[in-house]
Parts: structure tokens; sequence; C-alpha cells
């Protein structure tokens, strides 16, 4: 059946009982009337505006766990750059003929440093110093484990280079060389790190200020550093950056600073300074990110993270060079701030929220979408969506490092809750629903008729740095409850297993997932630590539930991927219902009534609402956006419905399970806006409306439907 045999024309009916009985659209559409610091307004249609940067891992901090986490949620291929560290503890030799040659010591650090660079995928490197290889007793290996840390002995390193900008430029030298036989390029080279804490580079901060800008000079009057950019040192307090940067910018390419400390002004000010002073702007130490998001609205164009936290930074990265930025907000007081990108790439859109690491303050956030209802991470339909983001009272007095990133959704197929409470979880794939063994791997298996194994608490979590995640836990006595990514593997193939956590209930980051809705009331379950997502493996040996790679948005074994989140003491089925058939139409006051016929069905059902307005323009295809969800009769009064504009609707049916039928028939309809208009009414149709579309008599206002979606009142 066509559009055109679908639509057809309905004239005015009163039905009072199905009016009375009908659940409207203020029932549904979320309102946010709590009070907000910062409003960040945005459209998801707008063209947004560009902000591209060069994102890298730092090796300064080697652990290759940490850059497989970076490589892992920004993806091999992402990065532009990367940080490694020399080592400030040996002299170097000079081979007389322009080249030096570091220690075996030296050169094993730098080369497991620049292999890490390369797990990335970029050839391209930021040279800094690892300055606590000047206080620190070092091994064979450039190491200084642990045990040693505090037996403060080794002052080769303060001996050698304490003083001497000399032997720094050498060092910083042979250090390039060896960079470059690695394979690696070096755009740039920073002498100190965190120059203003001093760390044993110089007696104090003024003559470290003194000898940086010696060593400077040195670089720059060498030819072998012309196409090097020569950065300032990353201080830790940002109030610091711009006296370091104006002491040295004649001989600096590249400002440099990150935030531990320091106000959020002088943080925006200080890139704002250099990109006006035409230089490159750089943090080369994010901590958390709202550094990123504050930086690069005031023109940071490198940023490198320390310690990699997961989903927010990730994807902040892939957002920011895939995409467009369509609203900023930021509270300075706090320190805190947020931001709403569009990937173009993927055409999704999120929200993101920032602190300070150790600074913030709580403050709360409205995000306002000014264009169109949508739903954040599930709650909607709104067009204002409001979170506090929690603050502390210093370094480790309640603050958090939070950060956190909201998918922003709409259209036709949105998720159908909040994900919080108590589920089985079913695979399509299998059929099956996830089941605990304890510290066993976890299964999918078919649905008991009694037990907790089979049942999952999912509530959203709240720990340190991201707090975009959630909890998924066992309903059991066991006290292995925890969903967990087995041995913390990074992998592709690794097991899920339930696991105790802390041992004080606390969740690990192995045991904290995203829940990202996929479709058709399924989502996805991503593991916060790996970025992996949990699929159902269902071979012939077994149900296992294990983490890969995600699947690509075609692929066959996608089903494998999915998990929905449905009533404890629902069936473990995946057959959808009929679809709501008899859809009309009719009007109330500057509202829209919709009815349908229930299709039988062994449980009890609701209904999504789906709407559509309708272009001007003929043959332009329907957006439909759902407009209410869980809809519990078979009737609904849309009271956000416009005078003078005109809507498609249909409707679907959802089981107890979340099995969504087909679509129900279209029906396309509006709120008739008067026209002053003394032209002669002319009957059309046979249906008694004239050209306008007003009702011929002129004694009522109607509900229009119009056949083939065409506005006949233009």
């Amino acid at each position: 059946m066509n559009m055109k045999q679908r639509l057809f024309t309905i004239s005015v009916l009163l039905c009072t009982f199905l009016m009375a009985a009908a659940q409207t659209g203020a029932d549904y559409l979320k309102a946010s009337p709590r009070r907000a610091d910062v409003t960040i307004t945005f459209n998801v249609a707008d063209e947004g505006k560009e902000y591209r940067v060069n994102w890298g891992m730092d090796a300064a901090w080697d652990w290759d766990f940490n850059v497989n986490r970076g490589v892992a949620h920004i993806g091999k291929g992402n990065f532009a750059t990367g940080r490694v560290s020399f080592q400030p503890i040996d002299l170097v030799t000079d081979n007389g003929d322009g080249t030096y040659t570091l220690t075996e010591r030296q050169q094993k650090k730098l080369k497991w440093r620049c292999n890490l660079i390369k797990l990335t995928g970029t050839n391209a490197v930021n040279l800094n110093c690892d300055h606590e290889a000047l206080f620190y007793l070092v091994d064979e290996n450039g190491n200084y484990p642990e045990e040693n840390r505090q037996k403060i002995t080794d002052y080769t390193g303060r001996t050698n280079y304490q003083g001497k900008p000399e032997e720094w430029y050498k060092l910083i030298k042979a250090s390039v060389q060896f960079v470059q036989q690695q394979g690696l390029k070096v755009v740039s080279v920073s002498p100190f790190n965190e120059p203003d804490y001093v760390w044993q580079q110089a007696t104090s901060e003024t003559q470290a200020m003194a000898d940086f800008l010696a060593i400077a000079k040195l670089l720059k009057n060498d030819e072998f550093f012309k196409d090097i950019r020569v950065c300032g040192g990353n201080t830790l307090n940002d109030d610091r950056a711009l006296p370091w940067y104006n002491y040295l910018k004649n001989y600096l390419d590249e400002g440099n600073t990150h935030q531990l400390a320091g106000s959020f002004t002088n943080y925006a000010t200080f890139f704002t300074r250099v990109k006006g002073d035409g230089k490159v702007a750089t943090a080369d130490e994010l901590h958390n990110v709202g550094e990123a998001i504050v930086g690069v609205n005031y023109g940071m164009e490198n940023g490198i993270w320390w310690g990699f936290d997961s989903k927010a930074r990730g994807q902040f990265c892939l957002d920011s060079n895939e995409g467009v930025r369509l609203g900023y907000g930021e509270n300075r007081d706090a320190w805190t701030c947020g931001a709403v990108y569009r990937n173009n790439k993927t055409g999704e859109v999120h929200g993101y929220l920032g602190s300070s690491e150790r600074q913030a303050k709580t403050s709360t956030f409205a995000f306002v979408s000014q264009d169109r209802d949508v739903y954040f991470n599930g709650d909607g339909p709104t067009r204002r969506y409001v979170f506090e983001v929690p603050g502390g009272t210093g370094y480790q007095g309640g603050q958090i490092n939070a950060e956190r990133i909201f998918d922003i959704t709409w259209g036709e197929d949105v998720p159908p809750s909040v994900v919080d409470g108590t589920y089985i979880i079913l695979n399509p794939y299998s059929g099956k629903v996830l089941t605990s063994a304890g510290s066993s791997p976890v299964t999918t298996s078919n649905l008991y008729s009694s037990g907790t194994a089979q049942q999952w608490k999912v509530t959203p979590g709240k720990t340190s740095g991201d707090i975009s995640y959630w909890f998924i836990d066992n309903v059991t006595t066991n006290k292995n409850s925890h969903l967990n990514l087995l041995n913390s593997n990074l992998n592709d193939e690794a097991s899920a297993i339930c696991w105790q956590g802390d041992g004080n209930g606390g969740h690990l980051l192995e045991e904290q997932w995203y829940v990202k809705y996929a479709q058709d009331g399924y989502y996805y379950i991503i593991s916060r630590l790996s970025n992996k997502y949990l699929y159902c493996t269902n071979t012939t040996s077994g149900s296992e539930v294990r983490l890969k790679t995600g699947p690509s948005p075609r692929a066959r074994s996608k089903q494998a991927y999915l998990w929905r989140f449905q009533p404890v003491d629902s069936k473990a089925e995946t057959r959808a219902p009929e679809k709501p058939a008899d859809l009309t139409i009719q009007e109330q006051t500057n509202a829209i009534q919709l009815s349908w016929t229930a299709p039988e069905d062994d449980d009890p059902l609701t209904y999504l609402v789906l709407r559509a307005e309708v272009p001007e323009q003929e043959g332009t295809p329907l957006e439909y956006n759902t407009i209410a969800r869980g809809v519990s009769t078979p009737s609904f009064i849309d009271t956000t419905a416009e005078t003078g504009k005109h809507y498609s609707y249909k409707v679907k049916a959802v089981d107890y399970a979340g099995n969504r039928s087909k679509d129900s028939e279209e029906l396309a309809t509006g709120i008739d806006a008067p026209i002053a208009d003394k032209r002669q009414n002319k009957a059309i149709n046979g249906q008694g409306y004239d050209l306008n579309g007003k009702p011929a008599s002129g004694a009522i206002k109607s509900i229009l439907i119009y056949p083939d979606r065409k506005i006949l009142n233009k």
C-alpha cells in the first residue's frame, strides 16, 4: 500500500471517552526546572565550528597499558603526535662530528618510549625532559623502581646537569638524533618539564628560567634544529605559564602548559596569547577532558594525554577532529566547563562536561536543545537537561577529577528508557539471557524459572575520573557479583566473569561499563577499561560471553553484540507483536488526538508514538521523532503540536519484553492556523474544505488530513 493510499481525509468526530482516557504529550515531555549555573545552547542541525587538534599519547609515563588504553579508545591512526622524554642522568659522548651518543641505559629507556608511541600509529613526537631521572636511583635499563624512590642516593643527574646549559643542549641533540634513528620525527623539544616546580632541574625557579633561556638560545643557534620547534616547559601551575612564556618567547616557537594548579582565566589567557603571537599552543600533559575542552576553545593545537581514562576523552578526540562543535559553556569560578559536538563522520551528537583535576567546585550545567526535542542517555524527550558536576575542597579533598559524556539522540529509534534498575539481559543472537556462574566465565543460557543468577542490577556509577559509566551487578548473595573484564585484558576475546570488586563493595575499573543505545530497543555494553564490546559467542561449545572490537554497522554478526534490558518477570523471546491498526486522528483545542486498535497479544502492550513535521516541498523524506514512549492506552493526545504546522504520525506496539512491532499506517494532519482571507469559499475534493484548507462552512476549526502529505493552505 503506497503513501497516497495510506493517507486519507477524515472529518471532525467527538470521542469524549477516548479524550478523557488518553495520555498526553505533557506526560512525556521531560522538564528540567532545576536551576543551572551555566547554560549551553545548541542546535543539532547547525553547521557548527571546526576545532582540529593534534592528539597524542604520553610515553613519559612509560607504561604500555596506559598507551594501549588510549589506542583502544581513540583508535590507532587517529593520533598526530606523542610525547617521549630524554633522561638527564649520564653525560653524553661527543663524537666530534656534530653528533652525540647516549649511554646504554639512556638508549634503552628512550627506545622503549619510542616503541610505545609507535603503537599509536604516528611517527611524530614532542621531546621533553624526564625530570625524575635527576634525583631518583636509576637502574641499568633507565628505570627507577618504586622501591628506590625513597632512596635519593643517586645525585648523578644533578651533578652532571644542574646549572650546565651546554650539557643540556648536548643531551637534547643526542636524544633527537637517537629518536630519529628509531624512525620517528621530532617536531618539538622542551628542555625542562614542569619548570615552575623546578624538580631539581635548577636550584631555584629563577635559576631554572635563566638556564632554560640559555639552552633555548643554543638550540636556536644550531642549524640542526631549524625544522624543530623549541617549546616552553609545560608549567604545572598555569598561573606561571605566561611569566615563563613571556621570559622565553623570543627563543620559543611553541607555548606549553597544563593544569594541576592555577586559575581558569590564566589557563585560557595563555592559549589566547600564544596564538595571538603566531606561535603553536600546546598542552602536552592533559589530565582531564575539561582541560581539553577549555584549551580547544582558546586555541590549543596539540593535546597529549598523560594518564588515559576512558570514554569521554576518547570520544572527544574523535568528535573534535571528525566533526564540529555546536555549543560551549564554562564556569570559571568553579573551574568546570562543557560542550556539545556533532561527529560528522558518524552523525552522532555528544555532550561533554569536565573539571579541573584538583580545583573544581560543584556546579550545574544545563544543555538546551533549541531546534528539537532530544534524549540524553535515554532521558527525554526534552529541550533542557541539567547535570551537576561534582567538585571538592582541594587536592584529594572530595575532588574526583570528574568528566562526563552524554549520548544525545532523537528520531524514530530512541532508547526505550533510562537504564537504571534490575533486569534480565537478553542477547538476540543466542536468544538467551546473561547468566552468572560467579568467578567462572559469564554465559548466556535459557531463562530459569527461579533464582537470581540471571538478574542484574544496572545502575549509573559514581566513581573517580570519568563518571559516564554503569555498574552491572548480579543479584546474588555470592560476593562475586560485579560483571568484570577478566585480568584487565585489553585484547579481543577477553572473557567476562563476575568478581567482588575491591573487596569492600567498590567497583574496579574493569567492573564499569558504558551502556550505549544501538537499535530497536537493544544496547551495546562497552568496557571502561578496554573499550571492547560485550558479545555472545554462541558456538557449538556454548554461549560464553567475551569482549571484542565493536561491530561495523552492517556486520552480519551484529546481533551478537546487542543486549536488551527487560523486566525480570518478562519472557526471553524476540517475537514482535503485531502492529497497531485503524489509526485515526481527531481534534482537540490546540492539540491532536490519536487513537488506534490494539493488536491481540499475550503480553500487556505499550506504544511508541512517532511524529514527523511534513516538509513544504513535496517528495522530501519525513524525519520521524519519538514524542512518547510507554503509552499504556491505545490513544494519545499530542499537546506539543504547534498551530500552523502539519505533521505525520504513526505508532508502534511494544510488548513486555521490549519487542517492537512494525509501524502502523501513517496519517498526516495539522492544526489549521487562522487565515485572513476574504475570498469566496470553494469546496474541493467533495470534502467541504476551501482552497485554503478551511472548512467551507467556516463554522468550525478543523484538523486537516492531507493526501500525499500535500499542504493545502499555502
